[in-house]
């Protein structure tokens, strides 16, 4: 072919099949941010494909599986297709032909999810069999592992010497703690038989040993003791329950806190520093008893709080305990910012995972923060008739008992 006619054929009209481009779709320069094509594998097996932009999207499943296998991608046997999102997007368009004659339409954006056609307990045979499967599942024999130190504790809490009440007075109040010793003994037993007896005791005197006189004017006509028989009744009743935890257990801790009833008063008002009280006294008083016979009590120690503070914190088997009574915050509700405000202060209770009180006469129990708990004891004493009256809660006795180990508590009673 000369230069001539190579000249005449590329200035020569194109023809029909020439000018007719195939079908195209032109986006935007790029895909809108997270509608980039391409495929993501969810757990499971499933797949999520993210198509490119194209015409309006198929209306039945068939139509959907055809547009994922146009791009390449295989639908296993046993999945199904559907159609998870759709949008219409003007921004892209599609063009059928060139010309005048041309058609220009806006396209659709789509993801498709290629997933397992049924769950594996989709039927009621299949539900059934995962859970008779599952119970029939018998744990291991366990292997005998050396039991972790574990502390009992007995929270002593707001026994009241001298009050007189709807339950009675100070005959009712000995025969009632003495019965709680009685069940204390038979907690101790059931612990055994469970495999999960302590090795070591803690008696926590919550407060309020002691009625008084200079709380309200009403008790110097409410009581049937003098004060210093209810210092003496208090003494004994925490000597017989300390005698019988010292015979059972090689360690015991005696601990005890500072309270409103059993702070020495003038009136209403305190005297000399928190630790002037009748409850810290009498365990002061105790201590110096057992440590005049060491053969039987050696193994007992006693835990008051430092001089100018009214509450303790305790080591029980690799666990803090901190005790308090209570009357620092004006009602139950406030303990968790009272508890807080303590930590903020470095107080002796600051680091502790549980916080025992007494004061309002009943069982409350409350997680708080990460894994703390706040645990309020039930009150000893004859009944608090003054608040039954005014709120209509009658506060029932009891003995509060639990056990600590390094990784918590367990077998929680009221005795």
């Amino acid at each position: 072919m000369s230069l001539d006619q190579h000249l005449d054929a590329l200035l020569a009209p194109a023809s029909a099949e020439q000018a007719a481009p195939p079908e195209t779709v032109r986006p935007a320069a790029v895909s809108p941010k997270g509608w980039e094509p391409g495929v993501r594998y969810e757990p499971g097996g499933a797949m999520l494909v993210t198509a490119p932009a194209a015409g309006a999207p198929p209306q039945d499943e068939t139509g959907w599986r055809a547009r994922v296998e146009e791009l390449g991608l295989v639908v296993p046997d046993g999945f199904r297709v559907r159609l998870v999102e759709a949008r219409h997007d003007p921004a892209a368009w599609h063009r059928d032909a060139q010309g005048e004659d041309a058609v220009t339409r806006p396209v659709w954006r789509c993801r498709y999810l290629i997933e397992p056609s049924a769950p594996g307990w989709a039927t009621a045979e299949d539900l059934n069999s995962l859970v008779r499967d599952v119970m029939r599942r018998r744990r291991k024999p366990r292997t005998p592992a050396k039991q972790p130190a574990r502390s009992l504790a007995v929270v002593y809490a707001d026994p009241q010497a001298g009050k007189v009440g709807r339950d009675g007075g100070t005959r009712e109040l000995v025969a009632r703690i003495a019965e709680r010793f009685d069940k204390l003994e038979d907690h101790l037993r059931d612990l055994g038989k469970v495999g999960r007896a302590p090795n070591s005791a803690y008696w926590l005197d919550a407060g309020d040993c002691v009625e008084g006189f200079e709380n309200v004017a009403a008790q110097a006509f409410t009581n049937d003791l003098s004060l210093t028989q209810m210092i003496r009744v208090h003494r004994r009743l925490t000597f017989e329950g300390l005698d019988r935890l010292a015979t059972s257990f090689p360690r015991v801790v005696a601990a005890t806190c500072g309270s409103n009833h059993a702070r020495v008063r003038r009136g209403k008002d305190p005297v000399g520093p928190p630790t002037d009280d009748w409850g810290i006294e009498v365990m002061s008083q105790i201590a110096d008893a057992y440590a005049k016979n060491a053969d039987a009590y050696g193994h007992v120690s006693f835990v008051m709080p430092e001089p100018w503070r009214d509450t303790v914190s305790l080591d029980m088997s690799g666990t803090a305990v901190g005790l308090a009574h209570g009357h620092q915050y004006p009602r139950p509700e406030k303990a968790a910012d009272w508890w807080k405000g303590q930590t903020f202060g470095r107080q002796p209770i600051a680091d502790a995972q549980i916080m025992v009180t007494g004061h309002f006469h009943h069982f409350r129990a409350q997680q708080l923060g990460a894994g703390r708990l706040w645990v309020q004891a039930p009150t000893l004493d004859n009944g608090s008739d003054w608040y039954a009256m005014r709120s209509g809660e009658v506060s029932r006795p009891g003995l509060l008992v639990f056990s600590v180990t390094a990784d918590g508590w367990d077998d929680l009673r009221i005795l």
